[in-house]
């Protein structure tokens, strides 16, 4: 049925093919564990800081509020299920103020 060669030459494609296979999922377990790892998180958030640093300034300053205004009044609970929403709806517009501005503009 098949020639002796062509066996042969079906046999070294089905060993590259393999090892390719091998390598590509070496390649895969070696991205995965460069992903879980803190240190990839902690350098692709100060990049992030880095490329977008009125953003970033502008987060900080509105986390930085929304912490003084909740610790400023420990009140009663539904005092403070009140206070939530404010801080809410206060990090909703500054979210929708930055989100909203172009880069062209």
């Amino acid at each position: 049925m098949f020639q002796k060669a062509e066996l042969e030459r079906l046999q070294k494609q089905k060993d590259l093919l393999v090892q390719q296979s091998d390598a590509s999922r070496l390649m895969l377990a070696a991205d995965w564990q460069r992903l879980r790892s803190p240190e990839n998180w902690l350098n692709e958030a100060g990049n992030l800081a880095r490329r977008h640093p009125l953003w970033t300034a502008a987060l900080a300053a509105a986390a930085g509020m929304l912490v003084v205004k909740a610790v400023r009044k420990p009140g009663s609970m539904f005092g403070g299920l009140g206070r939530l929403g404010e801080l809410a709806s206060l990090a909703f517009s500054v979210w929708q103020m930055i989100r909203g501005r172009k880069p062209g503009e």
